[in-house]
Order: structure tokens, then sequence, then C-alpha cells
């Protein structure tokens, strides 16, 4: 079984030394692959930090279309899967039509919210 409060400790550990320790010496021609090590690390902190929350919060944008799906009880990778298994579910039937009139202002809600909760994750700049 993997502690995922571990890894997520050794992962501050890694990034810190990284950014403070080791990108202040990488030469100028490697700094933007530099940068983009850093970028990728500090996206995974917050995967392994907020994750669930952002699922969770997926979850109850996806709600209001499957709500007998949408159990808010699941954590880690069994929370990753059903959210990702209810968004191609909802790509199906946007693909299908199912939404060209009906439910779209819900639908505009619904993927907003989603965006927002992976923007958390991996851009939450962009939120400002």
């Amino acid at each position: 079984m993997r502690n995922t409060s571990d890894a997520c400790g050794l992962l501050e550990i890694a990034a810190a030394t990284f950014r403070t320790d080791v990108l202040a010496h990488v030469a100028p021609e490697a700094r933007y692959a530099a940068l983009m090590v850093a970028n990728a690390l500090a996206i995974v902190e917050r995967e392994l930090k907020g994750g669930d929350a952002a699922g969770r919060s997926m979850l109850a944008a996806l709600a209001p279309f499957y709500g007998e799906d949408a159990d808010d009880g699941l954590s880690g990778e069994d929370l990753r899967q059903r959210v990702e298994a209810l968004q191609h579910r909802l790509c199906i039937e946007i693909a299908a039509g199912d939404f060209d009139h009906d439910g779209r202002d819900l639908l505009a809600d619904s993927l907003e919210a989603m965006v927002q909760a992976q923007l958390g994750i991996s851009n939450p700049k962009a939120l400002g």
C-alpha cells in the first residue's frame, strides 16, 4: 500500500530542493526545460495535496446529470476513475446531441465548474 502523505512529503522536499539548489545552477540553454520540470513537480504536488477535493468538485458538477452515480464517498484512485467514467459518459451524450435543446445552461455551468476544479491543480494562476 502506498502512503500518499509520505509521497507528498518527499515530492515537496524534492521540488523545493530543485527550485532552490538546482535551478540557480542550470545553464541558460537548459533553463526552459528545468522550469518545465519545476512546473511539473508543482502540479504533481498540488495533485497529491488537493486531488480528492478537485475530484469531489468535479463529481458535484456532474451530480445534476448522474446523481445516482456521483458518490462522493470515494477517494484516491476510485474517485479519479469515477470522475473519468462520468466525464466520458457526458462526452458521449454531448456528441450524441443530448444537450442541443434542453439543459445547455446546466451543461455550461457543469463544464465551467469542472474546468475550474482542474485549473486549481494544473494552473491555479489562471483562476485569478
